[in-house]
């Protein structure tokens, strides 16, 4: 039997409960090295408890089971009756585990697949106390009281008897067996029995003779309807107070909680819902819409250059202003954290690091930076190869390192932030750092180039044979790495996204990787240039300088024709040889337009014939006809209303140019 996956109780328990499944997943790897931390156990319990209520509302029987046992064991953590190991955690994340696979079977419309019995019997064993013990028992907090054998109420169930009797004590007819709550004062008004209403004092004591305790003394009769000024006073020393909840008090409060809810009075009107949710689709339409608006803004624009009229000026540029505060509006509703992506890290250093026999830190900073959402989904894979690399090669083992004289644990800190119309990301570790000359000589060995060749590339050029496919720097191939591949992928997805990667490297103090992204992929900002007659557009993320090149001052290497910028050698390719070959360089011309770009590690320099200037500018796909065409992103509109090609620089490299970039 299918799940109706349009039903809106069930699209609500999936949002809440992949929140609660992501916050989990670093919540426990930091319970392994705070295991007293009573707030994150707290958290941690109540995040299965959540899952198994509505679970249970659903019917799901398989994730209620399991978060039901999860729960049970939780709760003896946070009782301090046992204390987290590394077995423990281990197994805590097999659960973790097995809940997102059932998560993923509920999202697909199917009934989740029953948990491991394996799992199921762990868990029992350490409620059972088969487990090894804690080393230590942390002293119980006050106000908790452990449950005892005798009057041990369950997670979950109460008699239909003891319903029962509730209710008729909640409506004012008390069963045999319970005794009904004092009368109130006869100076206030009684309560008639269709009214619903009681004090939390009379429902705390129906719940403590429900467990078989005594209330807790009165030293007045409560009221039976506190005005609403004398709710607001301050409670003094002499009025009863509540007495304490135990840790299975909250099941019985959720088992009775639509007659609670009625029962309760209303102190103040709910608030409003402030949040609602909306499909990604129509978000994408109105992206679109308002990309189809900026390319209305360029077009007045232009137009209104050609007219001398102050008034139209004023209202062209009160449309610029609206439209450019629109589109950060639109952007902004698609723009999510990347904690999104970051959350997962913790559990994947935590794991790699027990598998390789390292102690390994991992420090996470600006989680809170926004971003577009399809590139926090693009960056997901490219960022897990990354910090794999930086635990796998990066950091050294504990014995290396104190030979070395650095602590024991290795520091590996992942850090995003926003900078102008880009995300920086810099995945950085404290290990043995990266050798150029053992790159140079592993690249000569590979085949990838000779000697001569080697012994002319800059550090950082060095540091960037790491992305050539099939490159790797392990002897030994295991089932993490080894095999060159993974990070030739990186650079490919990083470039896709107009990105830009840069390695920086120190032997014996580390290496620091740093990706460059634009804020998003819909509208982006441009360098436009013509060829001939053509306007071509680079994406301004990839441009590094421009400049005025004096054509006697290039220089020819291994063929290649170079310029001299700041004392270093670049490769220098004229567009209009590959893209508009009918157009010739004028014969007399002693300068040429010259564009430093970023392609992929490394720096190329482009002969342009003119500079138009900068334009944010709406990426449009190509036409069936132009469909595959190697060397462009896609197109736009101009504000003349011409259409623009957008270059992709790695592609056009790999397609014209003949070298791998």
């Amino acid at each position: 039997m299918a799940l109706d996956t349009d039903d809106e109780i069930l699209q609500d328990f999936l949002v809440e409960a992949e929140e609660i499944l992501d916050g989990l997943n670093e919540q426990l790897v930091a319970l392994e090295t705070q295991p007293q931390d009573k707030d994150l156990l707290n958290s941690i319990f109540r995040g299965f408890h959540t899952i198994k209520g509505g679970a249970g509302f659903l019917s799901l029987e398989a994730m209620v089971n399991l978060c039901h046992k999860g729960e049970d064991v939780f709760n003896l953590l946070r009782q301090g009756e046992r204390l987290v190991d590394a077995d423990m955690m281990d197994t805590f994340l097999k659960v973790l585990d097995i809940l997102n696979s059932m998560f993923a079977e509920v999202k697909a419309g199917s009934y989740p697949t029953a948990a491991d019995p394996i799992i199921i019997d762990q868990l029992a064993a350490y409620l059972s106390g088969e487990a090894p013990p804690a080393a230590a028992e942390p002293e119980p907090e006050p106000e908790v009281s452990p449950p005892s054998a005798e009057n041990n109420v369950a997670s979950d169930d109460i008699t239909d008897d003891e319903f029962e009797a509730l209710l008729d004590q909640l409506h004012g007819n008390a069963a045999p067996g319970i005794t009904p709550p004092e009368d109130p004062p006869k100076a206030e008004p009684a309560k008639s029995p269709g009214d619903d209403e009681i004090s939390e004092e009379e429902f705390e004591a129906l719940l403590d003779e429900l467990q078989g305790k005594k209330p807790a003394p009165k030293t007045t009769p409560p009221p039976a309807v506190k005005p609403a000024a004398e709710a607001a006073k301050p409670v003094s020393p002499a009025e009863p107070e509540s007495s304490p909840k135990t840790a299975d008090d909250e099941d019985v409060v959720t088992a009775v909680k639509p007659a609670a809810a009625a029962a309760a009075p209303q102190a103040a009107k709910a608030p409003a819902e402030t949040s609602v949710r909306v499909d990604t689709s129509r978000l994408d339409d109105i992206m679109n819409m308002v990309g189809e608006l900026v390319l209305v803004r360029n077009r007045i624009n232009t137009l209104e250059a050609a007219f001398e009229n102050e008034e139209m000026a004023k209202a062209v540029n009160n449309l610029a202003v609206v439209t450019g505060d629109l589109q950060t509006a639109v952007m902004k509703t698609r723009m999510q954290p990347i904690k999104k992506v970051f959350g997962r890290f913790p559990r994947v250093v935590r794991d790699l690091a027990r598998s390789l026999k390292k102690d390994i830190n991992l420090e996470l900073r600006g989680e809170e930076t926004d971003l577009d959402k399809n590139l926090v989904e693009a960056l997901a894979d490219p960022l897990v190869h990354l910090v794999r690399n930086a635990v796998d090669h990066g950091v050294e083992m504990p014995d290396a390192r104190e030979a070395a004289g650095k602590p024991k644990q290795g520091q590996i800190v992942l850090a995003a932030a926003q900078e102008g119309d880009h995300i920086l990301l810099t995945i950085s570790d404290d290990g043995a750092g990266m050798n150029p000359e053992v790159l140079r000589r592993k690249a000569v060995e590979k085949g990838m180039m000779d000697e001569e060749a080697a012994s002319r590339l800059t550090e950082s050029e060095c540091f960037a044979l790491i992305f050539a496919p099939g490159f790797s720097m392990k002897q030994d191939i295991s089932d993490i790495s080894g095999r060159g591949v993974g990070m030739d992928v990186v650079k490919t997805s990083i470039s896709k996204l107009n990105g830009v990667i840069d390695i920086q490297s120190e032997i014996g103090k580390g290496t620091t990787l740093s990706i460059k992204v634009p804020l998003t992929l819909a509208i982006m900002p441009t360098l436009m240039v013509m060829l001939g007659n053509q306007i071509f557009a680079f994406p301004l993320v990839s441009v590094n300088e421009i400049f005025n090149l004096d054509l006697n001052k290039t220089n020819t290497v291994d063929g290649q024709q170079t310029v001299i910028v700041r004392n270093k050698a670049l490769p220098l390719f004229y567009l209009r040889k590959w893209l508009n070959k009918n157009n010739t360089a004028d014969p007399k011309a002693t300068t040429e337009h010259v564009v430093i770009v970023n392609v992929g590690t490394r720096k190329v320099g482009f002969v342009v014939d003119q500079l138009i200037g900068q334009e944010e500018v709406v990426i449009k796909p190509l036409g069936a006809l132009l469909h595959g065409t190697k060397g462009f992103a896609g197109a736009t509109i101009t504000g003349d209303g011409r259409i623009a090609l957008i270059l992709d620089f790695p592609e056009l490299m790999n397609t014209y140019a003949h070298r791998n970039y």
